[in-house]
């Protein structure tokens, strides 16, 4: 339970310390006093996003720690799992700075605000004035019944097959998309590879084909200029080839004379062998060259399909176009590949969806098992609130296909009056009867789940009288089990706890300050008085705060 409560430098309040006890606690105040105060500093224990505008004006640092007895609360795995020491006095503080920085302690042990968050709400439930409307709310319903049904178990089971569920539907679903867009585009790919097949392409062909189509359009100039160039190489005495022989013969007489001479034979002896085989090659040339209009008009053809495939695709030459053909036969080969990979997927699918809708008819069989004690726990509660012909109705409808809660959403339906027939409860519940319901679904499910300490804003909003003489007894019953602090503006409530604690805003100098302070048996008095008949206490409201007293 929370055993005390120190805020520093936070909104109105600039250093407030307070303890509490356990069983029902009491805040009681004006409107605007600081109550929702207290509960947003103390949200930031349990792990709330910090606002940095709720930092006292001129402080650097706001801090706000807590103390929870936790010794009989059966924690110990929560603690290993956070790998946290575990204290019998556990000591919770939030700081946060000025410069936006905010940092979290347990035990004095640095935490993240998850960790907080798992932690605190294990520590505490608070309810606040919004609340109330989640009883129009179906997923509210669900987490009541899992509640009253100790679901946690079988919970988590659905959520981790849920999650792997929708992993794989979103695989297949992604490999389906990918096929459809891959179906769409595969006949085009298929005419693009198509064409370039027709064509033949290999590296460098592209210049060897221009090559071969510049040489074709050139015939007789070729064979002319070649004849010529053999005839003058080997013209009798006047053609280098003789004029070669005959310096190498004269060479030859020094050459004996020393290496210099001789390698300047052998040179000269070289460049007569290679002139001789350049004209046997220039000859060869000469006689191999033909006119052949037909094989011009192939090659140039050939040429003109290439030009025209490497602009259409963008290339340079015809190794872009080799890597263009492999990429779109991979393309065309992938939609095969992609069917056999969504006939895995299919089956992974298959599977999860078995094993998800396995837990999911164990967690619906559970919750419909306590469908019907459940509302006959809603209205017997209720009854002692004051509401004598109430009856509920607890139906589960199946879901068209999984979600992250289960296969199926729940129904609340109610019936306040005898001879009624059953209706949508944000529908026909009034605003004082919908206070009484939310306190009955508390104490149910802080009784199945344990909690040390339950906090409830104005859970009484829209009660009075006779009404609120039975929620207040409602909340004394709860507080033997566990700790209840309950923020409310009735004086019937009030007079039933405790311990009872006064809001309050007082200047200081030149700001205003919000206080929270314990109020022994007269000042308790004269707080019921003045809820009662206002600020000038007359005997008659101090007579009748006696009497609640005495209740």
């Amino acid at each position: 339970m929370l055993t005390s409560l120190a805020i520093k430098n936070f909104s109105l309040i600039e250093d407030l310390e307070v303890s509490f006890t356990s069983g029902l606690c009491i805040l009681t105040g004006e409107t605007g006093s600081g109550k929702s105060i207290l509960l947003e500093a103390l949200s930031l224990i349990l792990g709330q996003r910090a606002d940095l505008s709720t930092i006292r004006k001129n402080a650097t640092k706001c801090v706000v720690e807590a103390t929870f007895e936790i010794a009989n609360h059966n924690l110990s795995d929560l603690f290993k799992t956070s790998d946290l020491d575990e204290e019998p006095q556990t000591i919770i503080r939030r700081e946060l700075s000025a410069n936006g920085k905010s940092r979290a302690f347990v035990n004095d042990t640095p935490v993240t605000l998850d960790t907080l968050k798992t932690l605190g709400t294990a520590l505490v439930d608070i309810h606040t004035q919004r609340q109330t409307i989640q009883l129009t709310d179906p997923a509210f319903y669900l987490k009541l019944i899992d509640a009253y049904a100790n679901n946690s178990s079988l919970l988590r089971s659905y959520t981790s097959h849920y999650t792997i569920w929708q992993k794989r539907t979103k695989e297949l679903s992604t490999l389906l998309e990918r096929q459809q867009q891959s179906i769409e585009a595969l006949d085009y790919h298929k005419f693009l590879l198509q064409e370039l097949d027709r064509v033949s392409i290999s590296p460098g062909c592209i210049d060897e084909l221009e090559e071969e189509a510049s040489a074709l359009r050139n015939v007789t100039d070729l064979r002319t200029t070649l004849s010529e160039a053999v005839a003058l190489g080997t013209q009798e005495n006047m053609g280098p080839q003789d004029q070669l022989n005959t310096l190498a013969q004269l060479l030859s007489k020094i050459s004996p004379l020393g290496n210099a001479y001789a390698a300047l034979q052998e040179r000269v002896l070289s460049v007569g062998i290679e002139l001789s085989d350049i004209l046997q090659e220039a000859q060869n040339l000469g006689e191999a060259v033909s006119d052949n209009p037909t094989r011009l008009q192939e090659v140039e053809a050939h040429v003109s399909a290439l030009h025209h495939l490497c602009q259409k695709h963008n290339v340079q030459n015809a190794e872009g176009l080799i890597e263009k053909r492999n990429e779109l036969r991979q393309l065309c080969d992938g939609v095969e590949q992609l069917e056999s990979q969504i006939t895995a997927c299919n089956e992974e699918v298959e599977k999860a969806s078995k094993e998800l809708f396995g837990v999911a008819q164990k967690l619906r069989t559970q919750r419909e098992k306590v469908c019907q004690p459940l509302a006959n726990a809603l209205a017997d509660r209720s009854r002692d609130l004051g509401m004598q012909h109430v009856r509920f109705s607890m139906n589960l409808n199946t879901l068209s296909s999984p979600q992250p809660s289960g296969t199926e959403e729940a129904e609340l339906l109610f019936s306040a009056n005898k001879g009624i027939e059953f209706a949508v409860m944000g529908k026909v519940a009034s605003g004082g009867e919908l206070s009484r319901i939310m306190l009955v679904i508390k104490s149910i499910m802080a009784e199945k789940t344990q909690l040390p300490t339950l906090i409830l804003d104005e859970i009484d909003t829209g009660v009075s009288g006779e009404m609120a003489n039975a929620m207040g007894k409602r909340m004394h019953e709860m507080s033997r089990h566990m700790q209840v602090i309950s923020i409310t503006h009735l004086p019937q409530i009030a007079a039933l706890a405790d311990a009872h604690y006064k809001v309050y805003k007082d200047v200081v100098g030149e700001t205003t300050q919000t206080f929270l302070t314990p109020l022994n048996e007269d000042a308790r008095i004269e707080e019921l008085a003045e809820m009662l008949g206002g600020k000038n206490i007359k005997e008659s409201a101090l007579r009748h705060a006696q009497e609640l007293r005495n209740v």
